[in-house]
């Protein structure tokens, strides 16, 4: 399973390895009922941490890059964002 869920006004797409769908809940209506392995990353994302592959830091900004295994996709982590995604990966890797 992939999905990662992102914001473009006014609904929200769904992005699987494949496929694109579009969904009129909201992210904070999503975050209540995605599985723990779900994670916003961003004001405007919400990531499968399951999926993610490596996570490296942008020279350029504070945000960081999120590249997810088997797939080209990859979202920004912004740096509100990090540190909880950092604890719940090393929270899953441990598992």
């Amino acid at each position: 399973m992939f999905w990662i869920f992102y914001f473009l006004k006014p609904k929200v797409q769904v992005h699987t390895r494949d496929e694109i769908y579009e969904t009129k809940q909201r992210l904070y209506e999503l975050e209540e009922i995605l599985p723990k392995q779900f994670l916003r990353v961003s004001k405007s994302t919400i990531a499968n941490v399951a999926e993610i592959y490596s996570l490296q830091k942008s020279n350029l900004s504070t945000t960081s890059c999120a590249a997810f295994r088997n797939s080209h996709k990859q979202v920004f982590v912004s740096r509100h964002y990090s540190r909880v995604l950092k604890e719940k990966l090393v929270e899953m890797r441990m598992r």
